[in-house]
């Protein structure tokens, strides 16, 4: 999975610019925080995606069957 390693590696590195930059949030999010937080959003994701995309087929039949319905 080349964009999971993509996006953790973009995460560590927030993590560490943050450490370095001194910020109040440094001392308490840790590394294994934001993997944990990942490791959740992309649990989610083949779940979010499925029904992202029958929504939007959902509104675009309405859209249609409306179409219809005013132009008959």
């Amino acid at each position: 999975m080349p964009l999971f390693s993509t996006v953790l590696t973009a995460v560590q590195s927030f993590v560490l610019m943050a450490a370095e930059t001194g910020s109040v949030l440094a001392g308490v999010v840790t590394q294994e925080m934001m993997n944990g937080v990942f490791d959740e959003v992309v649990g989610v994701l083949p779940i979010a995606m499925p029904v992202m995309v029958q929504f939007i087929a959902l509104r675009k039949g309405i859209s249609f069957v409306s179409g219809i319905l005013h132009s008959a």
